[in-house]
């Protein structure tokens, strides 16, 4: 039955079989999920229960030993392993026995042995597999590589690749394997074992229950052991934490000395860059005043001058940030000092003389009209009010002056240029090069200059740095080490004060009781950066043990209770 659309068609009022079957497996799919759930939750509810169960139990009966399901498997795995440790603990006696008094071994019950020239016992079944093995390895050729072993190889991808074990799983396993005891060997009459070994044959066939008291026994003596361990540590736990703060007081304090020297040594560095760019600076100014110099006499002799040329009269100059102030630059001028300006000098003061800013208001006098009695007859704009500001003439100020009228100097002088190379191109001549110089200084900072006057090169300045930065890195770690050295020493004396074995009123350490390795000395003196702090010292190694003479010297003093001295840690820096 088609109704005429890709497909079967189904008759109205039945259910749609492919539908119904999703629908059943879907149900299935969240039944497993849900038992599944429910399974993981009731394992988890009764390991709870028991874990309390067997925590009753202890405090009931108080057993400190846990609820473990598998006690009588572990307990037979103990027995075992503790009787296989007894039967190669005696095969290895009887075989030093044997190798003594009868190497064949027929005496005592066991293979023949071999003494090996270090003095050790082998069987000589194992010398046996051992040369075995070498054969093998010979005949495999220089692969080094059998046959077998490369068959092997070849056909790993056709085979199920086993799971790897580690060396310790490797011997556990082998642990459980069924152990099936080797035949008893015997001492044969006239032979005693050796003063101070245990008889471990006499142990070879104990029975189980005194094979369980002696590993309970060596459980208790393992647990006496750990129990003297931490009562030993715990014992000189606050003598050693005092030991420690000292040493780490002592290299804290030497890291100090170090972060001043290094301050002052920025702050010199600082200055001496400072110096550096404010000189450079001063050779650009001076180098471009010169060219703009001789750019205007240039301009003379063309015949271009500030005053003949047209629009150099236009240029006026512009304060920059003085919004709303009115600044009179014809009062004003220039002096010798760069970025400063004075006020012009008049020769004669001319007490009659008005303002330019002056205005005149007439005044119309009328009868019936009082008001205008009252005004003046001049009135000047001065300017009034609270929003009256008189110009004050600080550092800033005369600052942003002179950079207004050096910039309208700068402009005029540019514009006389552009006059005369347009008068030179016009008839057909090259300007010279002193017309397109730079209006401005060229100042470049953090360039150095050479000794032979050239700037560095960016080349020049990669291989100091990397020179400078392998050289801190070396002063660095024969500081350190110094360092580390001195702190070490402080903490070990500092600890045998405190156990008795050093008086604590004992004289203060000096230099030359702590010397330093000479490799380490030897590069301590030539660093420049802990040599130069030095005061009245020769090598860097003064400064740290001076710091560490002082300083023990102070805390013996303190500890004796007798006063301190003048000394102060104030005065070591």
């Amino acid at each position: 039955m088609s109704n005429g659309q890709d497909g079967p068609a189904f008759a109205p009022g039945f259910p749609d079989p492919n539908t119904k079957e999703l629908e059943r497996k879907k149900r299935l799919h969240e039944y497993r999920i849900a038992a599944r759930r429910e399974k993981r939750l009731r394992k988890s509810d009764e390991k709870k229960q028991r874990k309390l169960n067997a925590t009753i139990l202890r405090r009931m009966t108080r057993n400190p030993d846990k609820y473990n399901k598998n006690a009588e498997r572990n307990r037979l795995r103990d027995i075992q392993g503790e009787r296989r440790r007894i039967h190669d603990a005696a095969i290895k006696q009887i075989q030093q026995l044997a190798a003594i008094h009868d190497p064949s071994g027929a005496s005592f019950n066991i293979g023949a042995v071999v003494r090996q020239d270090d003095g050790s016992v082998l069987t000589a079944e194992s010398i046996r597999r051992r040369q075995e093995r070498e054969a093998a390895k010979a005949a495999a050729g220089p692969q080094g590589i059998d046959p077998g072993r490369m068959a092997q190889v070849e056909n790993a991808d056709a085979q199920p690749k086993p799971r790897k074990l580690s060396k310790a799983q490797q011997r556990r396993q082998a642990a459980l394997q069924p152990y099936n005891p080797p035949p008893k060997p015997q001492i044969p009459e006239g032979i005693a074992i050796p003063d101070g070994e245990e008889n471990w044959l006499a142990l070879w066939d104990l029975p189980d229950e005194e094979m369980e008291r002696r590993i309970l026994r060596a459980k208790r003596r393992k647990a006496a052991e750990r129990k003297s361990i931490r009562i030993k540590q715990k014992s000189g736990k606050t003598e050693r934490r005092e030991a420690r703060d000292e040493k780490r007081k002592v290299y804290r304090d030497i890291k100090l000395i170090w972060k001043s020297i290094k301050e002052e040594q920025t702050r010199e560095r600082t200055k001496l860059k400072a110096a550096e760019d404010e000189e450079s600076k001063k050779i650009a100014v001076e180098i471009n005043t010169v060219e703009r110099k001789v750019a205007l006499d240039l301009c003379e002799t063309l015949g271009f001058t500030i005053n003949n040329t047209p629009g150099t009269a236009d240029i006026k100059p512009k304060a920059l940030g003085m919004r709303g102030r009115e600044i009179d630059f014809d009062a004003i001028q220039p002096t010798d000092r760069r970025n400063n300006v004075q006020a012009k000098k008049r020769k004669r003061v001319d007490l009659g003389e008005i303002a330019g800013t002056a205005e005149e208001n007439p005044v119309s006098i009328g009868h019936g009209n009082d008001v205008g009695h009252n005004e003046e007859f001049i009135k000047l704009d001065v300017g009034q009010g609270q929003d009256y500001e008189a110009l004050n003439y600080n550092h800033k100020t005369r600052r942003k002056l002179r950079r207004a009228l050096d910039g309208a100097q700068v402009q005029k002088e540019m514009l006389v240029r552009q006059r005369a190379i347009d008068h030179l191109k016009s008839n057909g001549v090259d300007p010279p090069v002193e017309l397109t110089t730079k209006p401005k200084p060229d100042n470049v900072r953090g360039v150095r200059i050479l000794e032979n006057g050239a700037t560095e090169t960016a080349k020049q300045e990669r291989v100091r740095a990397r020179v400078e930065l392998a050289e801190f890195n070396q002063a660095s770690r024969v500081l350190r080490k110094q360092a580390k050295q001195c702190a070490v020493e402080a903490g070990l004396r500092k600890h045998a004060a405190l156990t008795g074995r050093l008086p604590l009123n004992e004289k203060s350490i000096s230099a030359d009781e702590f010397p330093l390795p000479a490799h380490i000395a030897a590069d301590a003196a030539a660093v420049p950066a802990l040599a130069s702090s030095a005061d009245n010292k020769d090598d860097a190694e003064g400064v740290v043990s001076a710091r560490f003479s002082e300083q023990s010297s102070m805390e013996s003093k303190d500890e004796s209770g007798s006063p301190a001295g003048s000394t102060s840690p104030s005065s070591i820096d």
